[in-house]
């Protein structure tokens, strides 16, 4: 499936991954985890999981469940780093795990990776960017009516946050173009302001725990008439959205000494500290952010801008408010920065699989000028924009809420046949009783998890269709078969004919030998 690159490139690669590897330990693996996992989900979500919910010690549980499934998670794919200290990844998790049919989990992965999963996190990321931008220049959080798809909405503010996006997109994606050394360095630069945000809302809102009355109330909205599951089906998908991003090391194994010991720790750490964050934040939010602002005016309306209304409750200043709401917007571009830094990356790497075989060439290659992926980079603003413009608009569901459910519901898909994966991978290899015991404990909560939240996607929620309700798995479940008709057409029916030419040459090799054997016999 893949191509040989050339001696030297390699060589090259070695040594540079050498000279990280002196720096690169349990320190840097947990900044950078931690980067890597809090994202624009935790300005935006809390929000979203108080209302569903109601109760406020029902989200702090929900948070604290969501730790726990990641932690097990990172554990999980701690085995496969270790066992492997590849950055594959997941793709060549799945390829030792499930080599038959002729790499298909593998390329699965890979696909909806490129075209699903990442897209899918970049758009939520930038959806609540435009949020915050609106909040920032408005001074309020913007009206969207959830109840129509975008062709009937009005132009402002749905398409006018569209067109935010766009060119958040648009911004991101030029400068990654321009420089990667200026890209590193501004990605760094967004990473300092998305923590010391993190940190003023979370010890600010701590202040205000003894002075609220919020704890001892639960939330009444008009969708308390529905199924108790109905809350959760939305809740547990965002909750699980925040915490996406704590198996990102294992596409980094190449920059860490001693990565059987590093990356367990640096998982562990990690995700212990986001689920501390997490849990101070939204006990600051719950704290500090009055009820009806939560509630919102229809069942469909969330508060997806509660940083902003938190901001103006604490400081009591719109200026501040605004101000503040400005350093989210820069949190939520370099959360997306990082994104889609990675996802060009995974691009021409595929490109280099001959993953496209058509475009692999101009997919792969970098300017000559700023030696970027540029044609990489283009091509994901193009189906970005794409999915912002087009595909979303179609559908009569928050956009936010959209993106999510399509990223979350096609990776948790891979999560739990990884995890499978790991068994079979380590009872094939002959590893002891006990390990695999442990690895069991881990999988059973991580995956046991992991099934109940795909269960969740296909509750219905109220006052929306239930094909509007679905339509992320209706997404998925395409991509997912446009991606077995590629893997057919574009690499297993080629593997076919080549495995069918070379038997087709070892028996006419054979029958020729046979009957030169036989001419030299009779000769004699």
């Amino acid at each position: 499936m893949s191509r040989h690159l050339e001696t030297s490139s390699t060589s090259s690669t070695i040594s540079s991954n050498d000279n990280r590897n002196k720096l690169l330990g349990v320190i840097y693996g947990i900044g950078m985890n931690v980067n890597d996992i809090i994202g624009a989900g935790i300005f935006t979500t809390p929000g979203i999981v108080w209302k569903q919910v109601k109760s406020p010690y029902v989200v702090i549980i929900l948070w604290i469940i969501g730790g726990i499934v990641s932690f097990c998670g990172s554990l999980v794919y701690t085995e496969f780093g270790i066992t492997h200290q590849d950055s594959g990844g997941e793709t060549i998790y799945l390829a030792s795990s499930f080599p038959q049919p002729k790499m298909l989990a593998s390329y699965l992965f890979s696909f909806m990776f490129i075209f699903i999963i990442r897209p899918g996190i970049i758009c939520a990321v930038l959806q609540s960017a435009a949020q915050y931008a609106w909040y920032t220049f408005e001074g309020k959080s913007p009206s969207i009516d959830s109840s129509s798809n975008g062709w009937s909405n009005e132009f402002k503010p749905y398409w006018i946050l569209k067109l935010i996006s766009v060119m958040l997109l648009l911004l991101i994606t030029g400068y990654h173009m321009l420089s990667n050394r200026w890209a590193n360095r501004i990605n760094q630069a967004l990473a300092v302001i998305k923590m010391i945000t993190i940190i003023i809302i979370a010890l600010s809102g701590m202040s205000k725990y003894h002075d609220t009355g919020n704890w001892k109330l639960t939330l009444e909205s008009p969708d308390s008439k529905f199924s108790v599951l109905t809350p959760y089906s939305v809740a547990i998908i965002e909750v699980f959205f925040s915490y996406n991003g704590w198996n990102n090391l294992n596409y980094s194994l190449d920059e860490f000494r001693n990565p059987e010991k590093k990356l367990r720790m640096s998982n562990s750490y990690s995700v212990g500290i986001v689920a501390i964050l997490y849990l101070m934040v939204n006990i600051a939010f719950i704290s500090a952010v009055p009820p009806q602002l939560v509630i919102g005016t229809s069942t469909e309306h969330f508060n997806e801008t509660i940083a902003a209304d938190f901001f103006f409750m604490i400081f009591n200043s719109v200026v501040v408010s605004r101000i503040l709401s400005f350093f989210v917007v820069l949190s939520a571009i370099g959360t997306a920065a990082t994104s889609i830094w990675s996802g060009s990356r995974v691009i021409v790497s595929a490109a280099k699989s001959n993953f496209f075989p058509i475009f692999s060439d101009e997919l792969e290659s970098r300017h000559n000028t700023f030696e970027t992926p540029v044609n990489a980079l283009f091509t994901q603003f193009i189906w970005c924009a794409f999915l912002m413009l087009i595909v979303s608009s179609s559908v009569v569901v928050d956009v936010f809420i959209l993106f999510t459910s399509i990223s979350m519901f096609s990776s948790w898909i891979f999560y739990i046949i990884t995890g499978i994966g790991l068994l079979v991978f380590r009872k094939s290899q002959g590893y002891n009783s006990k390990l695999l015991l442990t690895i069991v404990n881990y999988l059973f909560i991580f995956s046991g998890f992991g099934i109940v939240g795909l269960a969740f996607f296909f509750i219905p929620r109220p006052k929306v269709s239930y094909f509007n309700n679905i339509s992320f798995i209706f997404i998925t479940f395409i991509a997912l078969i446009v991606g077995m008709l590629l893997w057919f057409v574009l690499f297993y029916r080629p593997h076919l004919k080549e495995k069918s030419r070379r038997r087709w040459t070892s028996e006419i090799s054979t029958q020729v030998k046979i009957q030169i054997a036989a001419t030299l016999a009779e000769s004699k």
